[in-house]
């Protein structure tokens, strides 16, 4: 059965001569977002996203990419990459104006025959997948962020004054121990993160993001040659104590992980290199800095404002319905155990 209206969907495992419509597209969404660029999609899904694209004859006005996995016959929609990369500000993306079409075109083609399951975290409020989808998207967290000011003016100045403080008087004492920030070019990217990584060894949770370090590295390394992607570090002449990975998209600087030393000596090392990074962003012209999922303390002092963050659940089949209501009643018994802890 063809998709309704003029637009049709075509799933493919590359985005060929489609890649600077897919990138021109993501600039335009509402909240544009380093996770659906195509450096980071071939950097953390190389071999298995699938890309869906709603066309018009062959012009690109829509598309979502996504990967596909099966279980007992179903075959499970997720975002793209290992799942501890935490993708953010995900949705099925349309040119402004064709929304209700490309929803439209979606839906057909998730709506055919088939046991099919959806499971995409990261999702944007009021998301238009889940519009295709036919179900509503939960609230899974939340996302800080913070408008820019214009230069001259510099961040600080719109933070509290015992923040304020607290960066300029850490800052200058690094500074004293001959700790600086430097942004790493690409031929620097392999010591960073390798820097990174043994800021992170042995800290508590923080073992499935080290072992995704080489996919993220991938797509790090992509994005630097994109110039979308940038890696900092606060470092002396022979040792690093922060480093922090984030991304420049259509002016928002998102900042993703920061990674710092916990030596009493080292301490505010961590906050000093991100405000840092976010003076080099103001300078830049960026009108927003995210500092993307969770709800971190440490947040709160570099933004006031909060986008939440959505997880859509969504079933089509029998089988895929079944296992859907399964895998929730499972989850539900768990937090009740877990909330029976004392």
């Amino acid at each position: 059965m063809p998709a309704p209206g003029s637009l049709r969907v075509r799933a493919q495992s590359r985005l060929g001569r489609h890649q600077a419509a897919w990138d021109a597209l993501g600039t335009r969404q509402p909240i544009p977002t380093p996770f659906q660029r195509s450096w980071w999609l071939e950097g953390v899904g190389p071999t298995d996203t699938t890309y869906l694209l709603v066309l018009d004859d062959d012009r690109l006005v829509g598309g979502i990419a996504l990967r596909e996995a099966r279980l007992a016959g179903v075959r499970r929609l997720v975002a793209p990459g290992p799942l501890v990369l935490c993708p953010d500000h995900l949705d099925l993306m349309a040119q402004p104006g064709a929304e209700g079409e490309v929803v439209a075109a979606v839906a057909h083609w998730l709506g055919r025959p088939g046991q099919r399951l959806l499971d995409v975290r990261g999702l944007v409020a009021d998301s238009l997948l889940a519009r295709a989808a036919g179900t509503a998207a939960a609230p899974a967290d939340v996302a800080p962020y913070e408008p820019l000011p214009a230069p001259p003016e510099d961040f600080l100045s719109g933070r509290s004054s015992n923040f304020r403080r607290s960066v300029r008087r850490s800052t200058r004492r690094l500074a004293g121990l001959g700790f600086e920030h430097r942004r790493v070019t690409a031929e620097g990217l392999p010591e960073a993160v390798a820097s990174f990584r043994s800021l992170q060894d042995d800290r508590d949770g923080r073992g499935p993001l080290v072992a995704a370090l080489p996919t993220l590295a991938r797509a790090l390394t992509a994005g630097v040659a994109a110039g979308e992607a940038r890696v900092d570090v606060l470092a002396s002449d022979d040792e690093v104590i922060a480093a922090s990975f984030a991304f420049v998209v259509a002016g928002r600087l998102s900042l993703y992980q920061v990674a710092r030393s916990l030596e009493a000596e080292h301490d505010g090392a961590g906050t000093a290199l991100l405000a840092a990074v976010i003076e080099d962003a103001v300078a830049a012209g960026c009108v927003e800095v995210d500092l993307l999922r969770g709800g971190e303390g440490y947040k709160s002092s570099f933004a006031d404002a909060t986008r939440q963050v959505m997880r859509l659940r969504a079933a089509r089949g029998g089988v895929a319905r079944a296992q859907l209501s399964a895998e929730d009643a499972a989850r539900r018994v768990s937090a009740r155990l877990r909330s029976r802890v004392p």
